[in-house]
């Protein structure tokens, strides 16, 4: 192996190289081989998992990419280091690849989603970053968020209700904002973060171990040349490229989007991210140090396609949005089950890590951590999701579906066969039990002494002092003073 062992590491045990692909936006279910439909082919990611781990019951610890990146980089939850939101004013946890760095390693960051270069905090502690911009916020990036930024009047509430009543009056707009999108997203999803992996990996002088961060956006709206358009008639082609932001505030969109024919061009796009999977494998081994390091695939959230009224992600509690892939491929050195069927978190992975650079194996046989990052990891018997709204916390969708479950607070709870969801403005709590597809069948009202039982045994923790009060520790932060134009990207709001 290249790579020493860094100061603290076990005895006798040289420590891995460690990489983590997030493929965001890719949700577990496109990866199933239980004959579901919309399965995408991913062979590079088949032929990790071949020799690795399959993480069965993986979930997100957010329902989109600021706060589950950064519980993926610190073990802890959004409520824990409350970075819900674009915010700079936040003391955050110390990311694992800052303790990696004091460790003796060499880290590097290569994102397509320009929010882990933002300034945010995610790029703490990474030696290097590689990015195409670092600058551009949505209101520069097409001409529609430009008229919309300075006007505001294509996100007002006049525009909202002439669509509602005139859905056909959202084509104009998708014709000239959505060329722009696919332009961008082209330009920003291509092949020069693995150049720059395999430049970085090359020009490395040093003989210290290496951790790196990838994130590909290939899979997040739109879905260009994917969509099999020549099945679609000029209407449905006009409905499938409506923005997220319209389809959540205006109901009668959504029965309008041809979403399979939308959910093709998303597997298409996961298959592209496969792709790039496979090229950081050869690349890995062509520098022969493919069996000295540690892969972890995965994603920070997933998609929705309508499922229960969600659009895309930021917004809802489906399991389309929650369950995300997980597959390990350990170094040569590391012995690991082949397969977890318990429920996992992201929040996991920072002390995988340091388990790996400490020479100990990641996991046990049940998925359970063997060395925590940090000190008190969140446990296993529950995993949850903090599945915050569009417009919790800055606000952009005030006044949109205020009374709608999607606008509020949900804390998603997974524990053995069942999966609980409590709405933190209303208090309500819904419950589903596997095996079953909680997208596609609503789930059983809880009250009563049975809903207080629940709210006492699993959601204590987001309830405030008094877990019987509903509402109780919902949070309500500034809107930030850059203003929501400048930060409308990819949808987000």
């Amino acid at each position: 192996m290249r790579g020493t062992e860094p100061s603290g590491a076990g005895s006798g045990t040289s420590a891995p190289n460690l990489v983590v692909v997030v493929l965001d936006c890719a949700r577990a279910s496109n990866f199933t081989t239980e004959g579901r439909p919309r399965r995408a082919r991913t062979p590079a990611l088949d032929r990790l998992a071949a020799h690795g781990t399959t993480f069965e019951r993986a979930v997100a610890p957010s329902n989109w990419t600021l706060p589950s990146h950064m519980s993926l980089m610190t073990g802890t939850y959004p409520s824990v280091h409350r970075l819900r939101t674009f915010r700079k004013d936040l003391v955050l946890p110390e990311t694992v690849q800052s303790w990696l760095g004091r460790r003796g390693y060499d880290t590097a960051l290569f994102t397509e989603t320009l929010h882990l270069v933002g300034g945010w905090g995610l790029e703490t502690g990474f030696g290097q970053r590689f990015s195409r911009t670092t600058t551009e916020h949505g209101e520069d990036r097409t001409l529609a968020n430009e008229i919309a930024g300075h006007t505001r009047f294509l996100y007002s509430g006049g525009m909202r209700r002439l669509v509602d009543r005139i859905p056909a009056t959202v084509l104009p707009v998708n014709f000239l904002n959505y060329p722009q999108e696919t332009a961008y997203k082209a330009r920003v999803c291509g092949d020069y973060l693995l150049r720059d992996f395999s430049g970085w990996l090359g020009a490395r002088s040093t003989e210290r171990p290496f951790h790196v961060m990838f994130n590909f956006a290939d899979a997040h709206e739109p879905y260009p040349g994917g969509i099999p358009e020549g099945r679609l008639t000029w209407l449905e082609k006009g409905f499938a490229r409506t923005p997220r932001f319209y389809l959540l505030a205006v109901d009668s969109l959504q029965r309008l989007v041809p979403w399979e024919a939308v959910a093709e061009g998303y597997v298409r796009a996961l298959e592209r991210g496969d792709e790039k999977l496979g090229e950081i494998v050869r690349i890995l081994e062509e520098r022969g140090v493919e069996e000295e390091t540690m892969v972890v695939v995965t994603s920070d959230h997933g998609q929705a396609f309508g499922e229960g009224g969600i659009v895309y992600h930021g917004c809802g509690g489906t399991d389309s949005v929650t369950r995300v892939p997980l597959v390990v491929s350990p170094p040569r050195s590391m012995s690991l089950p082949r397969t977890v069927s318990t429920w996992v978190s992201l929040c996991d992975v920072p002390s995988w890590f340091k388990a790996a650079a400490l020479g100990q194996p990641a996991f046990d046989a049940d998925g359970s951590i063997t060395v925590p990052f940090p000190v008190s990891p969140p446990g296993h018997r529950i995993v949850y999701c903090e599945a915050g709204p569009a417009s919790d916390p800055n606000h952009s969708l005030v006044g949109v579906g205020m009374d709608r479950a999607w606008n509020h607070r949900q804390i998603v709870a997974y524990a053995g066969s069942t999966k609980m969801q409590l709405d933190l403005a209303t208090g309500k709590i819904s419950r589903w039990s596997f095996p079953g597809d909680p997208d596609r069948t609503p789930g059983e009202s809880v009250e009563g002494e049975e809903a207080l039982r629940m709210r006492r045994e699993f959601f204590f923790g987001y309830s405030g002092s008094d877990p019987l009060t509903p509402g109780a520790g919902f949070e309500e932060y500034p809107r930030e003073e850059l203003g929501d134009e400048q930060m409308r990207s990819w949808g987000y709001d």
